[in-house]
């Protein structure tokens, strides 16, 4: 009997602590994100959100540090964001650092590099962006290269299109060579060229209609990078980058300039094509298996 009570007074106790840090955790989560609800034409509104601030409610802080932003108060709006950017607002975070990248703040690169990695560390796509693009400033230092397909890959694991495509174009062979990546490098093997994982990312964003992935899978299939050569799929990936706006894919498309029978030709080509634009079948299961390096 005692021994009953034991295990159930342990299993209450167990309970209760999972019970706390579910609590916790959804309290973090749920103030990832604030929106603005700050009215500036309501003075009630805005001493509201200042009392909640004062009082430590993190979206009013977040929304405080909009304020001052708004009246050009960049210190003060450092101030309010900062505070809301620890307790947990990524946004706030990111915010920050794009009053360092701006200038609006005295103070070198390295704090709007530490405001921008605690904001993508947290799991903010647009910092993980920017820090992506920054790492590929320097495009020949391979560590650098890692560094940016890295925070590419996070990005374009939560749908990020544009890093999606940007991801992919990292890891055609073509724009990297043959690459050896040491034994016990998990991060080197992880990144290294690979044409099918470049494909798997290109065709997410083109799939997405992103205009440059979609011209960008066109020439995959022009030239038989990681995938067969198919004429068919090469025209029909190449008009959709055209309709979505690709200049490139415009140009190539344009015979205005050829004779009339080549144009004729071209066109009755065009109406044999019964399919429609379609992706590659890959088998990429690994790839959607994020590690961190």
């Amino acid at each position: 009997m005692i021994g009953m009570l034991r295990t159930l007074r342990l299993t209450a106790t167990l309970f209760a602590s999972a019970l706390l840090l579910l609590c916790t955790l959804t309290s973090q989560a749920a103030i990832k994100q604030c929106p603005v609800t700050l009215d500036q034409s309501d003075e009630a509104n805005i001493l509201d959100h200042a009392q909640r601030a004062h009082a430590g409610d993190a979206c009013a802080q977040f929304n405080m540090g909009y304020q001052f932003y708004t009246q050009q108060r960049y210190a003060e709006s450092e101030r309010w964001y900062a505070k809301a950017a620890e307790q947990g607002v990524t946004r706030a975070a990111f915010e920050i650092a794009m009053l360092y990248r701006d200038k609006l703040l005295p103070g070198d690169d390295s704090e709007r590099k530490r405001w921008l990695n605690q904001a993508a560390e947290q799991g903010l796509v647009l910092a993980q962006v920017e820090l992506g693009i920054d790492y590929l400033d320097n495009p020949g230092d391979q560590d650098e290269r890692y560094q940016a397909m890295h925070w590419f890959e996070q990005a374009a694991d939560q749908g990020d299109i544009q890093s999606q495509y940007l991801l992919g174009e990292l890891y055609w062979s073509r724009n990297s060579g043959v690459e050896f990546a040491a034994s016990g490098d998990e991060r080197a093997m992880h990144f290294s060229s690979d044409d099918s994982k470049a494909l798997y990312w290109i065709c997410k964003a083109a799939q997405s209609n992103h205009a440059a992935a979609q011209f960008s899978l066109s020439e995959a299939y022009s030239t038989g990078t990681g995938v067969a050569v198919n004429r068919d799929q090469q025209r029909l990936w190449l008009e959709l980058a055209a309709s979505n706006g690709s200049e490139e894919a415009k140009e190539r498309l344009d015979d205005s300039g050829l004779p009339w029978y080549t144009r004729l030709e071209n066109w009755g080509k065009r109406q044999m094509i019964d399919e429609t634009a379609q992706c590659p079948d890959l088998e990429l299961e690994a790839t959607e298996q994020q590690a961190s390096y």
